[in-house]
């Protein structure tokens, strides 16, 4: 992780100093792995099996940094999850909009966190992915886009997720 802070660091400081507008996003995809006895003992569970959706989830919890070496505005985004990651780096940097950018934008003001664990609704309560709740269609409509954007290939509608030239 130190040598990963110092990368990132050098990384900072040279485009600090070049005259094109440059954005870095800077992400993981979970925490270091530590040992089961470690987070049962973090999380006061006798077995990992017996975390609630809400507990599972924040093992895969990491932070996020959108840096740009020109004036943006500055926020704090309290949860996302990382289906949304490339929608919020095109809206800091006033890029356009694909269509599927724009379900994003829309799908997230109901469900800010989605993930394989579960997701999470926007007043904060947890749903385990396995879940018959008031989002199962939404979310599977989303499942279904995603599936063609990322796995369907053959038949996927390009322009939902790209812009045109």
């Amino acid at each position: 992780m130190k040598e990963t802070d110092s990368a990132f660091e050098e990384l900072v400081e040279y485009f600090s100093e070049v005259d094109e507008p440059t954005i870095i996003c800077m992400f993981g995809d979970h925490y270091p792995s530590l040992g089961d006895d470690f987070y049962e003992e973090l999380m006061g569970v006798d077995s990992l099996d017996n975390l609630t959706t809400e507990q599972e989830m924040s093992r895969y919890e990491t932070p996020f940094i959108i840096w740009a070496n020109y004036d943006i505005e500055e926020a704090e985004v309290e949860n996302i999850s990382v289906n949304y990651l490339s929608t919020l780096l095109s809206q800091v940097a006033g890029l356009p909009q694909t269509q599927y950018n724009k379900y994003l934008s829309v799908l997230y003001q109901s469900l800010p966190v989605i993930s394989s664990v579960g997701y999470v609704d926007s007043e904060g309560v947890y749903y385990a992915s396995d879940e018959t709740t008031p989002y199962t269609d939404l979310l599977h409509t989303y499942n279904c886009i995603a599936y063609n954007s990322l796995l369907d290939s053959e038949n996927r509608a390009d322009s939902i997720f790209y812009l045109d030239e």
